[in-house]
């Protein structure tokens, strides 16, 4: 049994993805996304957003470098992690950080309409070179 915490979140993206890759390891991309809702009881309710950095590896994250833009609205499912990293202010000084780990994002064709290109097997693209 795996004690991982999967999520689902709606929301819109908040930064353009930003694809990287280097020599021998995995692709990834990464983008925040941002979603709303209203906490609070009565009159007193107020519009809370909370952010999240998503990172998508291999096939997705290159899908996701072409089909992410800031604005668009999506769909993340994964699986919640924490990275820590050092600030670049004070290097002694570091900071966690919630991130979910991709394993499906959609656009969210319920604010929009969207067209779907499936990517070539590998098969299909060494049969065009």
């Amino acid at each position: 049994m795996n004690n991982e915490i999967q999520v689902s979140i709606r929301g819109y993206v908040g930064t353009d993805g930003a694809l990287y890759e280097s020599e021998g390891k995995t692709p990834y991309c990464n983008f925040r996304v941002g979603s709303s809702s209203k906490r609070g009881a009565g009159e007193s309710r107020e519009p809370v957003t909370e952010w999240f950095t998503v990172k998508a590896y291999g096939e997705l994250a290159q899908n996701c470098a072409l089909s992410i833009q800031k604005g668009t609205p999506v769909l993340v499912r994964g699986r919640l992690e924490t990275e820590t990293y050092l600030t670049k202010e004070e290097p002694s000084q570091s900071r966690t950080v919630m991130v979910v780990r991709a394993d499906s994002i959609g656009i969210e064709i319920g604010k929009g309409s969207a067209q779907y290109f499936r990517s070539p097997l590998p098969a299909e693209e060494s049969a065009t070179v």
